[in-house]
């Protein structure tokens, strides 16, 4: 019997191509009854002076929900309480490095945020008044005609688009009657 490497990494080298390769950060929706954690970023970090959601690089060989977790806490001091549900994911261009951004939303337990030093502010803001601001016309105020920050903003627009659909999803759940045609 040979040995053969099951994940068939010799195949690599046969490869016509250059995959893609990204550093891998996340992000969360952490939820307070109908509200959402926001931060605003420290001077001299990447959107400075900007709202966003806590999160940030995933460490080498930790899973990204461990790593959403850390972060939320690194920078918010909250805790999710049970499981973070993934929301989606979306390439983004940032601190030198083409990134792939992880987003997660989860309950948080009850107590104060304390705010990291890369931070300015904390607010809870409801995700539906968020969306209104993204439009357009703020995106394009926002990018200062840097085609890559718009394209983020973008990305961003659409996930949180996503959040609003899981969380108006997960709010009709309980209402739901089943029936069953046994």
């Amino acid at each position: 019997m040979t040995d053969v490497d099951p994940l068939r990494s010799d195949l690599a080298a046969s490869a016509d191509y250059e995959p893609a390769q990204y550093a891998l950060s996340a992000v969360v929706y952490a939820e307070r009854g109908d509200e959402i954690l926001l931060l605003q970023r420290a001077e001299g970090s990447a959107m400075a002076g900007q709202w966003f959601l806590p999160g940030g690089f995933v460490e080498p060989g930790e899973l990204p929900e461990a790593g959403a977790r850390r972060e939320l806490f690194e920078e918010g001091g909250v805790h999710i309480v049970g499981d973070l549900e993934i929301v989606g994911c979306y390439p983004m261009y940032v601190y030198g490095y083409d990134m792939l951004q992880i987003s997660y939303r989860g309950r948080v337990a009850a107590g104060d945020v304390t705010i990291s030093h890369e931070h300015d502010g904390a607010r809870w803001v409801k995700a539906s008044d968020m969306r209104a601001l993204l439009t357009d016309e703020v995106i394009g105020q926002m990018a200062g005609g840097r085609e890559d920050v718009s394209s983020l903003l973008r990305h961003i627009r659409i996930d949180l688009d996503r959040y609003l659909a899981r969380a108006e999803s997960a709010e009709e759940r309980p209402n739901r009657t089943q029936t069953s045609s046994f």
